[in-house]
């Protein structure tokens, strides 16, 4: 992928492929229909045609040619809003004689070269717009709107329908979300269809809200009724205004810089997202400070809220769009100085302190960057680089002086248990014990020489995955790297006291053990009542291995290659626990005998 674009695509492969008219069933053409304002959305449009023809706006939609999903009382025209189907496009130019490209003006997907990214939007599929809406900064069923404007003119601006959209440069205010007598989004329509156009009276009257809300009576009763134009509004200050009139700019095409370089509209619209979802995890009351009151207050609440009911997805969810004006308004504020920086140099320090908060929050939580798979321009990733904890803070407290006669073929793949849950459990809190003994084994193998985690992993020919886990992500719970350090060297001190023991010798000869012979566990287990099951066969293969491996019983060979029959691996690890709590002393030791001579039979001990 091209240095820069991290997984956003490049100019003009972001939009729907533009659609061509298509043979439709011919429509009427209409006598008179309104002009289109420059800059207005396609719904606002629909909606003074619908005016214009005293008729429902969805009659107005099938009247315009418009490819549609109908129901009883409402009308969905396929993808509107966002982009024209051809056969839509068809049906205006028959309809309305207006040029393709005025009508094309109307559609989110103008804005497909610089705050969004359309890819994955397929014409033919009503359920590739799911995806793409969840993950662009849009509102393709709902609109925000400045109250003084519909005041003054019916016409909704499309930048309204974005996600950077939170103040009205020309009255200064707040934009409006929700209406607040039906507490349904704006142009929402009905909210069990969104944006559902009606298709038979009654009619609204002109700069009513006439949302459906839920539950609601039905005719003109269910109808909401507020006027738009008396909703009130939150003064907003004056820089926080011209922000947003800049960043308006920008969407429009003006040209970019980021932290002093020239960069490309769709870049610097990834930045803001970027630097929106690192600022919902880490801005703290300094950042507030340039906030107003009510911009603040929903940032932090919208925090909460992600603390207390957190989603899956990750960092996707952390650079969704804003959820109200005012999440918008403190995003841009926000974002501001570093995006505006003079310099990377001047960004780099801006940054460092929000860094910083990050490594604290993901090291305390012991989890890896949850941004570290969010796309960002090449200029801001150099920025995060240059603020990003050095890796090495853990493995960079090593003192690598070696441990008497101590090789990675004396280290088992999870360290002892009591010598764990005695010097490294208090390093590593919150970390399954497994998952603990395998990074001490990983750390005892640094201790005798490995130069890396990965080179630990290597030499002791350790599941590779699992030992990348533990590197990567259990590391970033210790806290006290020198003492982590001191206690695995005392551990490996330990496990020399006691007798150093050749496990990759071990391993090696019992790597074929799949099962015992029936005829070996007859003395062990019929003495006791039990019988010789295949499924018994297998678990007590396991269970020598692990007695003489110190590994991991998931990694036995009994389980590696999973079982016929197509056993689940929940049943066979249910049956391993059976196994192993059950199995009375007489018949440990002498499954002990038996594997003390299977080694003894392969050259080992």
């Amino acid at each position: 992928m091209a240095a820069g674009t991290h997984g956003r695509q490049e100019i003009g492969a972001s939009l729907p492929r533009a659609p061509r008219p298509v043979a439709v069933p011919r429509v009427r053409r209409l006598p008179v229909v309104p002009k289109p304002v420059r800059g207005e959305a396609f719904a606002s449009w629909v909606d003074r045609v619908a005016a214009k023809l005293d008729v429902p706006a969805g009659q107005a939609a099938h009247a315009l040619g418009l490819e549609c999903r109908s129901g009883t009382s409402t009308t969905r025209p396929k993808f509107f809003g966002i982009t024209l189907t051809p056969a839509s496009l068809g049906g205006l130019r028959d309809a309305t004689g207006l040029p393709v490209r005025e009508l094309q003006q109307m559609q989110l997907a103008r804005y497909g070269r610089t705050v969004l990214d359309l890819t994955g939007l397929d014409l033919a599929r009503k359920a590739s717009l799911r995806a793409v809406t969840a993950r662009e900064w849009m509102m393709p069923t709902w609109s925000r709107a400045c109250p003084a404007c519909l005041a003054e003119s019916p016409v909704w601006p499309l930048w309204w329908r974005l996600g950077i959209a939170a103040v009205c440069p020309v009255h200064r205010c707040l934009l409006i979300d929700v209406c607040p007598a039906c507490e349904v989004r704006l142009l929402r329509g009905n909210e069990r269809i969104p944006r559902g156009l009606l298709t038979r009276p009654p009619l609204p009257e002109p700069g009513e809200c006439a949302n459906r809300p839920p539950h609601g009576p039905k005719g003109r009763a269910g109808l909401c009724r507020q006027p738009l134009a008396a909703i009130p509004t939150v003064a907003v200050p004056g820089p926080l205004v011209a922000l947003q009139r800049r960043v308006l700019a920008i969407a429009e095409g003006s040209p970019a810089t980021l932290a002093g370089e020239p960069v490309r509209t769709a870049a610097w619209f990834t930045a803001l997202r970027y630097l929106t979802a690192l600022a919902r995890l880490t801005a703290g009351e300094d950042d507030f400070a340039v906030l107003p009151g009510f911009a603040a207050e929903e940032f932090i609440q919208d925090r909460q809220r992600r603390t207390d009911r957190p989603r899956g997805g990750g960092g996707s969810q952390l650079v969704a769009m804003p959820a109200t004006a005012a999440q918008t308004l403190a995003a841009l504020a926000l974002t501001a100085p570093v995006l505006d920086a003079s310099s990377t140099d001047v960004g780099v320090n801006l940054l460092a302190p929000w860094a910083e908060s990050l490594t604290t929050l993901r090291r305390a939580l012991g989890r890896t960057d949850p941004l570290r798979h969010t796309a960002r321009p090449a200029v801001l990733d150099r920025m995060v680089a240059a603020v990003a904890p050095r890796p090495s803070r853990v493995a960079g407290a090593l003192v690598a002086t070696g441990t008497r006669d101590l090789t990675p073929r004396h280290i088992p793949h999870l360290a002892d248990r009591d010598d764990y849950r005695e010097l490294m459990a208090t390093h590593l809190p919150g970390t399954a014990e497994a998952s603990g003994r395998r990074l001490t084994a990983l750390a005892q193998a640094r201790l005798a020489g490995a130069a890396s985690w990965a080179e630990a992993a290597a030499v002791l020919d350790m599941d590779a995955r699992r030992a990348t886990r533990a590197a990567n992500t259990l590391v970033q719970r210790i806290t006290d790297p020198d003492g982590f350090w001191k206690a695995a060297r005392t551990a490996a001190e330990r496990m020399q006291e006691r007798g150093l023991v050749d496990d990759a010798a071990r391993r090696s000869a019992l790597a074929d053990l799949r099962e015992i012979p029936h005829r070996d566990l007859v003395s062990v287990f019929h003495p006791l009542g039990r019988d010789v099951t295949w499924q018994r066969q297998r678990h007590a293969a396991a269970w020598v291995w692990q007695h003489f491996t110190s590994g991991d019983v998931r990694e036995a060979p009994a389980y590696a290659l999973g079982w016929e029959n197509e056993t689940s691996t929940e049943s066979i690890r249910e049956g391993w626990r059976r196994f192993h709590t059950r199995l009375p002393a007489p018949a440990a030791d002498a499954l002990t005998v038996w594997g003390t001579a299977r080694l003894a039979q392969k050259g080992t001990q």
